[in-house]
């Protein structure tokens, strides 16, 4: 396995990558600067950059492309910055066994998104982006000890992957949104988005012992959906009008678990059942200082 160097021993990292010396299992590394984005196209590479800030992958102002494109399976990117891809993804992820970590990627599209499964993003950045910090439309991925800060929408899954130990802040949407089924969110920090904390839209989702704080609307709104466990959360402070609540849970939701969460100083309850949700669903151990109806708080 070889190392090359960008740019020592080629002038863009695309021109590495293409080269037929080039083979599965060898290393590209980016020196500090400014390069133009790249499609990876051979299995197996490594591909690092000298830090965040210092090596940058940028975009050209009007272009449609995005700026890093994996297509080869168990790529790895490491250590640098993509930015400034306005009509595309910052990356986006085609194939499957990649891990992605220390990438920032911001004043894109979209920052990171991923359109299959099993891939890790791990301590990546995701910021000024127009539409998603991190997307996924695939399924057993994870995000893991990421920043997610001042995107349009926060996070959006598109069914089965875990969301562990984020930080998702002051995005101007929902910081959290869930679609399809079997979406797990654990120990986030998802504070100061501009409309609900987590929103649900699916049915058997998991969140438990997320921090879920000062955000417009709801902390978490349940959605009209069923199998859901909400468990073990610390929700404060969230909402701004009469239809908010730290824990909603709409008329047509059924069959949830709404158990031993922390809830208070939210407006104007801390939890919301609306009818008949208390009696379609279970809450159990819930401290919270107002409820309705009132027996849902202990």
């Amino acid at each position: 396995m070889s190392i090359h160097i960008v740019p020592t021993n080629f002038q863009t990292v695309q021109a590495a990558i293409d080269d037929p010396g080039t083979m599965p299992g060898d290393s590209i590394q980016i020196l500090a600067g400014t390069f133009d984005g790249f499609n990876v196209t051979k299995e197996r590479l490594k591909i690092f950059g000298c830090g965040i800030g210092k090596t940058v992958i940028s975009g050209e102002p009007g272009t449609g492309s995005n700026g890093i494109g994996v297509t080869a399976d168990q790529t790895y990117l490491k250590g640098f910055t993509v930015q400034g891809y306005a009509s595309g993804s910052g990356i986006f992820v085609f194939t499957s066994n990649n891990v992605i970590e220390g990438v920032k990627a911001s004043f894109n599209v979209n920052g990171i998104f991923v359109d299959v499964e099993d891939n890790l993003i791990t301590n990546c950045e995701a910021s000024f982006n127009s539409r998603s910090g991190f997307g996924f439309d695939g399924g057993q991925n994870c995000l893991s000890h990421c920043i997610c800060i001042q995107n349009e929408r926060g996070i959006r899954s598109f069914g089965g992957n875990i969301l562990l130990n984020n930080s998702i802040v002051n995005n101007i949407e929902d910081g959290i949104e869930l679609f399809n089924d079997f979406d797990k969110a654990f120990g986030n920090k998802i504070l100061k988005n501009g409309s609900n904390g987590i929103s649900n839209n699916s049915d058997s989702t998991t969140i438990i012992g997320n921090l879920i704080c000062n955000n417009v609307d709801s902390g978490i709104n349940v959605g009209d959906n069923q199998f859901n466990v909400i468990d073990e959360n610390i929700v404060r402070n969230n909402g701004t009008d009469d239809n908010d609540a730290g824990i909603l849970v709409p008329s047509a939701a059924e069959d949830n678990i709404i158990r031993f969460n922390k809830a208070k100083n939210n407006n104007t309850v801390d939890i919301r059942a609306e009818a008949p949700a208390i009696d379609n669903n279970t809450f159990d151990g819930n401290i919270c200082e107002l409820s309705a109806p009132t027996e849902i708080c202990e």
